[in-house]
């Protein structure tokens, strides 16, 4: 049956009780189609065909701006217990959207509407990143209408959701700046706690790794997360204090996660107890920790080595301090299975953000390490660092590298002294001979 002449004549209808009745009997007759009345079941392109007519007919001007708002939202409503088949509905809510979009300003609402639900399809097919698409197209700073802090808030965190799962965290920081401005005013625990977790997935996506696990482990001590969520968010620390940058700061989060008793019983415990007790990790004992990993841990970086193998590598060499005064980098290579100039590289960089005490003979193609005591803590590694430069001047933090010049300086500027001391006594008790040698 052909509709078109039908929902033109609703239209033109002056009287709004008649125009209301006139739109709603063509919609049910549109519905009603061949007499198959289940909603789960896909729309004919007839109906689908006339439900855009139908569409266009309530977003005419002559129908009013009034009007055509109540016509959208009972359009919308539709789709809970009438349309119900996900491509039937993807493709009207499209549709919809793509005629009312033009005219937002006076459909701002009926728009947000039709887009939650669109995304809400998607999101159940997991098609993450057309949803997030959608939602971003929600107007919720247009200043034409009156949009809670609430709504924009609970719109920002879900898209932040989305994007995560589609992995862009750069996108999704956008947004979860944007929530960051209205999550104290809110009192939903949901929300808190998925801008928290947000956070975290955020800096660990970025290689923020120790204050991702920062947020990590506080998310594992919230009451109000099931158990199972609770361990995951503990879980994700383990991984992110491991992947972290070998050094002081990292050093203390994994000795606060061993000591909580809930990673014991974990799978990954093996290698949390060795990056903690600073022992060296093999490849071999790296492989069922590595299968837990995301995608972004074992991206490869511009060395070819994974985020997951650049942590390993710099932990070992940090375990090779505590085995080694000194070592050739042949042999700290083959330690470290990598190539000798990545080991002199590696080293040099730790050593450079200070979180080696080492200096490098480039020479003897040799790296000597500082002594520091275990016992100390991590703050004793930074103290290694400094180079006393004698009784008489200030004490210098120097970097290791530069500690053997900054010893030979002292040793000149000793002698000098020591020299200008002789000098001196000769001068008291042999003045004759001291003056004809200064002459």
């Amino acid at each position: 049956m052909d509709f078109s002449a039908e929902i033109t004549r609703c239209i033109t209808i002056s009287q709004q009780k008649e125009k209301f009745d006139a739109f709603h009997q063509v919609l049910n007759q549109i519905l009603a189609g061949d007499g198959n009345n289940d909603p789960a079941q896909a729309l004919s392109a007839a109906q689908i065909s006339n439900l855009k007519l139908y569409v266009n007919a309530i977003l005419d001007e002559q129908v009013g701006r009034v009007n055509a708002r109540q016509f959208l939202m009972e359009f919308v409503q539709l789709f809970d217990t009438r349309i119900q088949e996900p491509e039937s509905q993807k493709e009207l809510l499209t549709y919809a959207i793509e005629q009312a979009q033009p005219r937002v300003v006076s459909f701002e609402e009926p728009l947000s509407v039709l887009r939650e639900k669109l995304a809400t399809i998607y999101e159940k097919e997991n098609d993450f990143r057309p949803a997030a698409q959608v939602l971003q197209g929600i107007a919720l700073d247009s200043g034409h209408r009156t949009v809670s802090d609430e709504y924009k808030l609970k719109i920002y965190i879900r898209i932040v959701r989305l994007l995560l799962e589609v992995d862009e965290p750069v996108s999704a920081e956008a947004y979860l700046n944007r929530a960051g401005l209205l999550i104290l005013n809110t009192q939903d625990l949901h929300l808190q706690l998925t801008f928290k977790l947000s956070q975290a997935r955020i800096l660990d996506a970025k290689r923020r790794f120790l204050e991702a696990c920062s947020k990590y482990y506080e998310l594992s001590y919230v009451r109000q997360l099931d158990e199972e969520e609770r361990m995951h968010c503990l879980s994700c620390a383990v991984q992110c204090a491991v992947l972290a940058g070998a050094g002081p700061q990292r050093s203390r989060t994994l000795a606060t996660l061993y000591k909580d008793e809930r990673t014991h019983q974990m799978a990954s415990f093996s290698i949390l107890e060795k990056t903690y007790l600073e022992r060296v990790i093999r490849p071999n004992e790296r492989s069922d920790f590595a299968a837990t990993l995301s995608d972004h841990h074992v991206a490869k970086l511009g060395d070819g080595t994974t985020v997951f193998d650049r942590a390993m590598i710099e932990h070992n060499l940090l375990a090779a301090s505590k085995l080694y005064n000194n070592i050739a980098f042949p042999e700290l290579a083959a330690l470290l299975n990598v190539s000798t100039e990545q080991a002199e590289a590696i080293a040099a960089h730790m050593i450079t953000d200070r979180r080696l005490a080492a200096s490098i003979d480039q020479v003897d193609q040799s790296i000597t390490f500082a002594a520091v005591s275990h016992a100390a803590g991590a703050s004793s590694l930074t103290n290694a660092i400094a180079a006393p430069a004698g009784a008489n001047q200030h004490t210098k933090q120097v970097e290791e590298s530069m500690k053997a010049i900054m010893n030979w300086d002292d040793a000149i500027q000793s002698m000098c002294h020591d020299l200008d001391a002789v000098i001196s006594v000769i001068q008291e008790k042999y003045p004759e001979y001291a003056a004809t040698i200064t002459k």
